[in-house]
């Protein structure tokens, strides 16, 4: 079960570190949840385990990390876990790499003679976990870590792997670039202990003092010729000039270091750089001495001319410039990407591909390159995902056309096909059918899984084929947590593994939806409270119609009850246009009595909202409710005195400024 990346099997692999990454190889979606779960960890943490997270062991590793579970000189406390889990044999392998790992320590700490930081060693280098995000996302943040140095043979990503934070636009939103902008260097001013230099993280929800700590620790090394491994500005990065000076997103300024050996860009979600900005980061890669690579993820990048000067300085420095997303570096004499070599692609392959709807129509045609070379070569990939960019599917089922035109052919390597269409599609039964034939042309198909659609009822028995039914692969809808029988042609309630992850999404339940839909979401929501899986959060869109007097169920637009959910976090109602009675939000809260939160967007509430009639222990415990009646300023109900709060001044709305927004809102939808 040696699941580490080639470019990591060449360096010496001892001590706690490397074995909190080969421990992270071994922590599947499965084990990772059977452990968050058994140790009671946050239904936060739990629900951004999902198996779009290509990092689940990292996170999982980092999180035992910090909370004591595993030591450098005892793991027990995970093996007895394991073992409870009925894994006595994932135990037993931990055990033993435990014991490898750890076994020399002592004689390896006798022979160093400088302290672990003054110098970097590239065979001895600790890659330890990314730090996981604090939100649940699905889906697109799959950011390998480049770890390169010229002692090494081979350019290897490192397995590390950022998690994404955010499903919904609306109920999880992912901070955009304005919004790292205004919150960049707001977080808590804690102390920053001495900094790894083999690998250093500044992240964007890092507090501006933490930065600056950190910068200043670097600078201090460079100063004194200390070589520092890899940089990584973790959405922190906020812009650059032609001349390479980068700004944070905080107003810091990033310091040239002369002794930085991989720099790494991890941008906000599908940002788009360009040619200054490509340009900016190869005036900063010629003007380091040390520098070997120059790293960008989750971002779109540009080609360049190949009269850029800065060109000639990169290609005589031997600086790589690497384009992780698409498994390409830069060709220094011409300015455009080309495919990188093999290992790369079969690492990259390995953590999973994410085509974006906003990239260029350049940039997929160099990832679906990538992809049909890793099938030329046997390499496995692990996952492909269309993100929102999936148009249709030709009549023989053997390619897909992206929105940008690109045209996607079946690939036999692939192990799982995700497909995020755009909030409430529908996909009627011959499409459906067509993209079951897509999958099941690869000879490697495990799961084809479909998010935020809607998918027919059942198929035509012509529609699947004698050999499809043998295979068996599975079919996941995951926005409704069940899974199509191959064999029946019919829905069935999925397994906990896949409704745990259908959950670890947010559930976003469509006004426009069929009824038929809604009885899925209600019967797989109602079976993961039955089993005490958390539910991050629902998103009623425009879809919620009152609630029932009687069993104080919501009753959905469509007549299908969605009963009361032990397991529910968050519940959000977005009855844009609506104004609702303060009956209907006393009977609301009573449905989110078992909550931490209840939140209203584009609707108008009342004024005031007594809450004498709210359960005792909502008015004394932590239980909030928001309101955002314009996607403008959001409002906290104060549970004492029943008054609306400004949540960014503190304070109380005054009856003037309720007025000037209903008649505002009035305006809006009347």
């Amino acid at each position: 079960m040696d699941r580490l990346p080639s470019g990591m099997k060449n360096l010496s692999l001892k001590g706690f570190g490397p074995f909190k990454v080969q421990l992270a190889c071994r922590l599947d979606y499965n084990t990772s949840l059977l452990l968050a779960t058994l140790w009671d960890y946050p239904r936060s943490f739990i629900g951004s385990l999902n198996t779009t997270n290509a990092d689940v062991g990292l996170m999982m590793v980092d999180k035992m990390a910090e909370r004591g579970e595993i030591v450098s000189d005892d793991i027990s406390m995970l093996t007895d876990a394991l073992r409870q889990c009925q894994l006595g044999g994932i135990a037993s392998e931990v055990e033993s790499i435990f014991k490898k790992n750890m076994s020399r320590t002592e004689q390896e700490k006798q022979e160093k003679q400088e302290p672990p930081c003054d110098r970097v060693n590239p065979s001895d280098q600790d890659t330890g976990a990314v730090e996981p995000a604090k939100a649940t996302d699905s889906e697109d943040n799959q950011r390998p870590s480049i770890d390169k140095s010229k002692e090494t043979t081979g350019r290897g990503i490192t397995g590390a792997v950022k998690p994404s934070k955010a499903t919904d636009s609306k109920d999880k939103q992912r901070p955009s670039i304005d919004k790292l902008k205004e919150t960049a260097g707001k977080g808590t001013t804690e102390a920053v202990a001495p900094i790894n230099l083999n690998r250093v993280t500044i992240e964007a929800t890092d507090s501006k003092a933490k930065q600056q700590s950190i910068i200043d620790q670097l600078k201090k090394a460079a100063d004194k010729g200390t070589p520092i491994g890899e940089l990584i500005l973790d959405t922190s990065f906020g812009t650059i000039d032609e001349s390479g000076s980068i700004t944070l997103h905080s107003g810091i300024i990033l310091p040239l270091f002369s002794t930085l050996t991989v720099l790494n860009v991890w941008t906000e979600e599908g940002r788009v750089m360009t040619e200054t900005e490509l340009t900016g980061f190869l005036q900063y890669g010629s003007k380091s001495t040390q520098l070997n690579v120059l790293g960008f993820q989750s971002c779109d990048l540009p080609s360049l001319s190949s009269s850029t000067e800065v060109l000639k300085e990169i290609q005589k420095k031997g600086v790589e410039v690497l384009w992780v997303d698409t498994a390409h570096c830069l060709d220094t004499s011409s300015g455009s990407w080309e495919m990188d070599n093999i290992d790369m692609v079969r690492e990259y392959c390995g953590v999973g591909i994410a085509i974006r709807k906003h990239w260029r129509k350049e940039t997929q045609e160099l990832q679906i390159k990538m992809l049909q070379f890793a099938s030329e070569n046997e390499i496995p990939v692990r996952m492909l995902k269309l993100n929102e960019c999936y148009c249709s599917v030709t009549p023989d089922g053997t390619k897909i056309t992206l929105q940008s035109g690109q045209t996607l052919p079946a690939l036999p390597t692939v192990r799982i096909i995700n497909i995020v269409t755009e909030d409430g599609r529908t996909i009627p039964a011959d499409e459906f059918a067509r993209l079951l034939e897509f999958a099941n042309q690869s000879r490697l198909i495990e799961d084809l899984s479909f998010h935020r659609c809607e998918l027919p009822p059942t198929l035509p028995a012509s529609s699947i084929s004698p050999e499809m039914k043998s295979r068996n692969f599975k079919v996941s809808w995951l926005s409704a947590g069940h899974c199509f029988d191959l064999n029946l042609r019919t829905w069935k309630i999925a397994d906990l593994e896949t409704i745990r992850m259908s959950c670890g999404f947010g559930v976003l339940i469509y006004k426009q939806c069929s009824s038929q839909m809604h009885k899925l979401q209600t019967h797989f929501l109602t079976v993961a409270s039955q089993n005490n899986v958390p539910i991050p959060f629902i998103s009623l869109r425009e879809s919620f119609r009152a609630v029932d007097d009687t069993t104080g169920s919501i009753i959905l637009e469509s007549g299908v009850m969605l009963p009361r959910l032990s397991s529910l976090d968050d519940l959000s109602i977005n009855a844009e246009s609506r104004e609702l009675t303060e009956e209907e939000v006393n009977e609301l809260v009573k449905y989110s009595s078992q909550c931490s939160k209840l939140c209203f967007y584009f609707c108008f509430l009342p004024w005031s909202v007594p809450t004498d009639r709210f359960p005792a222990h909502l008015r004394s415990g932590k239980f909030q409710v928001l309101w955002d009646p314009e996607d403008k300023e959001e409002y906290t109900l104060d549970l004492a005195s029943g008054r609306w709060v400004n949540h960014a001044t503190k304070m109380a709305l005054t009856e003037k400024e309720y007025q000037d927004m209903l008649v505002r809102f009035r305006l809006e939808y009347k």
